[in-house]
């Protein structure tokens, strides 16, 4: 079995250990686990221990065309903490809207919700208290089921879609008798029946869980929802899914069968994963290893119905190192019809998961260390690569006597469960993870694979140097070929994962003292949308400042970056909030943290809305604090523009591509006319043939027929002198073939 030890490496210049640095005790790195979300308290009002109000940062154009707008406060942090909820809504030409818990003054309730809308991202109106009656209307504050008598709304959402009416989905922290379980989660949504913009009428909330017509709700106590209204064949489609506090193993989806001016007719919920599932292929037998170590399932489908649904941890064997995959992966589902049902076999073990094998990561990740060892790159001095130590240590051998021992990078990855995904208009699937770097100790043949299990005899992993962070995949569709995946490293986090949160005054909720990095890496998620003709966006907030002396960390800002290309290349990444702390009258600090950070369901080609929170420090809602959740927060909503990708000669900004396989994308725009571009990536060099044929099967032309070196290319292909119609293109790389379909319309 392998030894895979967890290493806390010293930030300094030259990233070495030195003589008297001993290693912390080893721990097997399988044991660590999804952790728990820390959850608010109940009570009406609470002491609050405030000096004032800091001041609101300010917003303006910078190089990267931010602009944010305080939008309205939140007694606490709680409602947009977590990636789950999806507080912002767009739709091009009609507008955004953002909701979100709402502040109603500190002696009240945490639990109203509150909306905001704008059609130009600029100027919001809000509405006040969405939820003080439950649907029906006959169940009023202050005599709501709930402990207090008052709304208790949590995890808020937005919907919106075109042609739709602006919606607010979220869950009441009900009685027991009420709904059900230890939290009594109801879930609700409520629609605005007027056009987006200054004047609202929020019509009474009605139940997203039909088996909530009676109560107690059957399934129970639905909780954290990941929700989204999306355009669907006959109008907006509602699709939530919620976790369960009545059983914690399981997961539920909901999914809208009819819509017309705002109302839903909900189906009935259905459940979306159970870690309790069995294995096809070895009944009688869990799939998933017990106790945790799966994450909420997370998803994304896109206007033609198409999706995914995945979720990162453990199979049952893999933690035993008895088949792959050995190490957390991606397993993934696919839908053709919006959420209502999944793949159900096939793919791995015959379940209709499909896998990131250990094949695949040591393919992805010895091409990204192949990469970073090309002098050439542009990233070539920020990363480490191949060759070089990543640390060393002094130890006894065998004689007793003092030795160096040297640890270097080795292909394995370490994905965390906070990932995002994003379906593209063409279906393809986007993800991006959390990770930290791997190395082996070279002692005893400590660097070689004497078991042929793909991997390193030894590993050990680094939290702070240059190489953790965000990693970007791609794949056209992952249940018609797992295996074909690109990569870029779209993220540096090392000064995020080395800062001491524990015991700097920015701390965040889930530190404990030994793993700050464990808890960076949940809290400062990474969100990825999608715009249309092939746009993505990337945002995550880190640490952009930290103190070398202490490791503490002394600013929080939201990164962003863009890609035009379907994620082939990517703008540099951009601190586009870049609110430093500031030195107030008497030596007070006022830190401006940007987190809470979520990104709209979806972009224009140019522009896209972040919804974020910042916590006011002088005022402590949740006495003893232990994060940003637990203060005043106001609540932002910023436009991020880029016109990168518009211009062919932007730079590609720093940005590098690594091939996994063979990938033929699909071509863009299409239909088109004249011209398309067709995008494919080689792992490696050889011969390519990339051939076009009409629906008869009948060859038409062959583009391409010549020597290609690995990497990213583009053909452009002119269709000028083609008629209007469907066309086939196969393209063949040594030995492998790939076909698209591609459309004319002239």
């Amino acid at each position: 079995m392998k030894k895979m030890i967890i290493v806390v490496s010293i930030l300094s210049v030259s990233f070495v250990f030195s003589e008297n640095q001993k290693y912390p005790n080893g721990i097997y790195s399988k044991n660590y686990k999804k952790i728990k979300m820390k959850e608010e308290s109940i009570s009406a009002g609470r002491k609050i221990v405030s000096t004032g109000h800091s001041p609101s940062a300010r917003y303006n154009s910078r190089e990267s065309s931010f602009i944010a707008t305080k939008v309205d406060s939140s007694l606490n942090g709680y409602g947009a903490y977590n990636s789950d909820p999806n507080p912002l809504a767009f739709v091009p030409d009609e507008g955004y809207v953002a909701v979100y818990r709402q502040f109603q003054g500190f002696d009240v309730t945490a639990g109203y919700i509150g909306a905001a809308q704008s059609e130009d991202g600029e100027e919001w109106f809000t509405e006040q208290k969405l939820n003080e009656c439950y649907p029906g209307g006959q169940l009023c504050e202050p005599s709501l089921p709930t402990a207090t008598g008052t709304p208790q709304g949590r995890y808020p959402s937005a919907g919106f879609a075109e042609d739709g009416q602006p919606t607010a989905i979220w869950n009441e922290y009900t009685n027991a008798d009420y709904g059900g379980g230890t939290y009594g989660g109801f879930p609700l949504y409520a629609y605005d029946s007027d056009e987006i913009g200054e004047f609202s009428t929020w019509n009474t909330p009605f139940t997203l869980n039909n088996g909530c017509q009676t109560t107690p709700c059957d399934p129970a106590d639905l909780w954290v929802g990941n929700s989204r209204v999306i355009n669907g064949p006959s109008g907006a489609k509602l699709v939530a899914q919620y976790n369960s506090w009545a059983d914690d193993t399981k997961e539920l989806m909901i999914t809208s069968s009819f819509y017309t001016n705002g109302y839903f007719l909900m189906n009935d919920p259905y459940i979306s994963f159970d870690q309790l599932e069995d294995d096809p292929e070895n009944p009688g037998t869990g799939l998933w290893y017990p106790g945790g170590y799966q994450s909420s399932p997370d998803w994304s489908i896109n206007e033609d119905g198409v999706g995914y649904l995945a979720t990162m941890g453990w199979w049952n064997g893999g933690i035993d190192d008895i088949e792959s995959p050995t190490s957390q992966s991606l397993y993934i589902k696919k839908t053709e019809d919006y959420g209502e049902t999944w793949t159900n076999d096939e793919g791995f073990h015959n379940s209709g998961w499909y896998e990131w094998s250990d094949e695949l990561q040591v393919t992805i990740m010895d091409s990204l260390l192949t990469a970073w060892s090309d002098t050439a790159h542009p990233y070539y001095d920020e990363v480490y690569h191949y060759g070089d130590t990543l640390a060393y240590d002094m130890e006894l051998d065998d004689n007793g006597d003092s030795v160096e021992v040297y640890f270097y990078p080795t292909p394995a990855w370490l994905p965390f469960y906070t990932f995002d995904l994003a379906t593209d208009e063409d279906g393809g699937l986007h993800v991006i993870w959390p990770t930290l770097l791997y190395g082996c100790k070279d002692v005893n043949g400590g660097c070689e694979d004497s078991d042929g299990d793909l991997f390193a005899d030894s590993l050990y992993f680094w939290t702070d140097i240059p190489g953790v962070g965000m990693i970007y995949m791609y794949n056209p569709d992952p249940t018609d070929d797992p295996s074909n995946w690109s990569a870029t490293h779209i993220s540096d986090l090392s000064n995020t994962y080395g800062a001491d949160f524990f015991n700097s005054p920015i701390f965040h909720i889930y530190t404990d003292g030994a793993s700050d990095y464990w808890g960076s890496m949940q809290y400062f998620y990474p969100q990825l949308s999608t715009g249309p003709d092939g746009t993505l966006w990337f945002a995550s907030s880190a640490v952009s400042d930290i103190d070398t002396s202490t490791y503490y960390p002394t600013d929080i800002d939201i990164f962003m970056r863009k890609s035009a290309d379907n994620g082939l290349t990517w703008s540099e990444e951009e601190n586009v909030t870049n609110t430093p702390m500031e030195v107030a009258t008497g030596g007070i600090v006022t830190y401006y943290l940007e987190n809470g950070m979520h990104l709209a369901q979806q972009g224009t080609e140019e522009e896209i809305g972040v919804f974020f929170q910042m916590a006011d420090f002088e005022n402590e809602t949740y006495p003893p604090a232990t994060g940003y959740e637990d203060y005043l927060n106001r609540v932002y909503v910023g436009i991020y523009s880029n016109d990168f990708g518009s211009d062919v000669t932007v730079s590609t900004g720093g940005e590098f591509h690594v091939p996994g396989s063979f990938n033929l994308r699909q071509n863009y725009p299409n239909p088109f006319n004249p011209k398309t571009h067709i995008d494919y990536d080689l792992n490696v060099a050889g011969q390519v043939v990339l051939e076009l044929y009409d629906l008869r099967g009948k060859l038409v032309e062959t583009f391409i027929n010549e020597e290609k070196p690995v990497g990213a290319h583009q053909f452009v292909l002119d269709g000028s002198q083609l008629a209007s119609g469907v066309y086939f293109y196969t393209m063949t790389a040594n030995g492998i073939s790939r076909t698209r379909k591609l459309v004319l319309m002239k």
